[in-house]
């Protein structure tokens, strides 16, 4: 007589839960994801001067655009460990008596943005009129997806904070989103982007900090170089 087999099986129902619990958990992290590239010592960019900037959005965000940029703004202004904040309605004072000056950051925005590259001498010069050693900007893409993704829209939504001088990047933060069908109607879609831009804010603000090593290191100092912590407002 053969014995039945008591191996640890589980149930065709349990299997098939395990199952669809991955696909739907793969499907998430395919629509959803969130990327960060940090410099590894961020302590000499603490509480610099810096201005904010951001390209055109895509044309279904144009008319909630200046007022989602005026709460991000109102947002890095609390954060301790940033400097002055020139913001975009200072800017745009400074470019309405400087047309050249404004063409010339139009420029030096879209090479930003289509290259990744800083233009230096742009750059230099934006630094100057600005009184901005630091350019941090949101740049929010929206474009049709891959043959592989199951939308046919997607955003990407970076923020990057760029040493003006030498253009190195400092940190970022990348999300990307593959819009559902339901998050596609007007009101939706304009609540999906104010929610992920402010997701993005909250990620540089949790990240753009010094790590309790780098402070143990700077404690470790002798009195006279040290660099003392209050001095940060952290």
């Amino acid at each position: 007589m053969k014995k039945k087999s008591t191996g640890n099986y589980l149930p065709l129902s349990s299997l098939t839960l395990i199952i669809c619990a991955s696909v739907i958990l793969n499907f998430l992290a395919a629509c959803k994801s969130t990327d960060l590239k940090v410099k590894a010592d961020l302590l000499p960019h603490m509480l610099k001067p810096v201005a904010f900037m951001t390209i055109n959005p895509p044309k279904n965000l144009a008319a909630v655009w200046p007022e989602m940029m005026n709460r991000i703004e109102n947002r890095l202004r609390e954060l301790p460990t940033l400097g002055r904040i020139t913001g975009i309605k200072e800017q745009n004072e400074i470019f309405q008596n400087d047309p050249k000056l404004r063409s010339e950051f139009r420029t030096y925005l879209s090479t930003l943005t289509f290259t990744g590259i800083s233009d230096k001498e742009l750059a230099w010069k934006l630094e100057k009129e600005l009184e901005s050693q630091y350019f941090l900007l949101l740049d929010f893409s929206s474009f049709p997806c891959t043959k592989e993704c199951s939308s046919n829209e997607q955003w990407v939504i970076r923020l990057k904070l760029i040493e003006a001088h030498s253009g190195d990047l400092i940190f970022r933060v990348r999300k990307q989103h593959q819009l559902a069908e339901d998050e596609k109607s007007a009101e939706a879609y304009i609540e999906l982007a104010g929610k992920l831009t402010t997701e993005v804010v909250d990620e540089f603000a949790s990240g753009f900090i010094v790590p309790w090593h780098r402070w143990r290191y700077e404690h470790l100092q002798p009195a006279s170089v040290r660099i003392a912590r209050s001095e940060f407002g952290i």
